[in-house]
């Protein structure tokens, strides 16, 4: 569970240098773990709120956010989320959760990502 919990923290430290990076004043994470038996899901919520990013932009984290869990990658390479200011590991990101939700509300982008362990 001691990877887990770095891994969680990598993918949390990813979108938020990516948001910082685009000039984001006002973000809100919430991160929800439940653990059960030998079984952990956990649920990343992130809000920026007053975003004024363009439909490429949002599409592109769409794009990469749900690419699909991809385990074999998952396990060579996320220790390598967050090393790199770029902001294009978004990919591997998306290769490290089960599913990625991402819509505007009004000028608030809201992002949902659920990962199962």
């Amino acid at each position: 569970m001691r990877h887990e919990a770095k891994k969680i923290a990598q993918i949390v430290s990813e979108m938020l240098t990516l948001f910082l990076l685009n000039g984001a004043e006002n973000i809100d994470i919430k991160v929800n773990t439940k653990v059960s038996k030998n079984e952990q899901n956990t649920e990343i919520i992130i809000i920026q709120y007053e975003c004024n990013y363009g439909e490429e932009f949002i599409q592109k984290i769409k794009n990469n956010l749900n690419t699909g869990r991809q385990i074999e990658i998952e396990g060579y390479y996320w220790q390598l989320v967050g090393d790199d200011d770029s902001g294009d590991e978004l990919h591997l990101v998306g290769a490290m959760v089960d599913q990625a939700n991402v819509t505007i509300e009004g000028k608030d982008l809201h992002i949902q990502l659920l990962r199962k362990a």
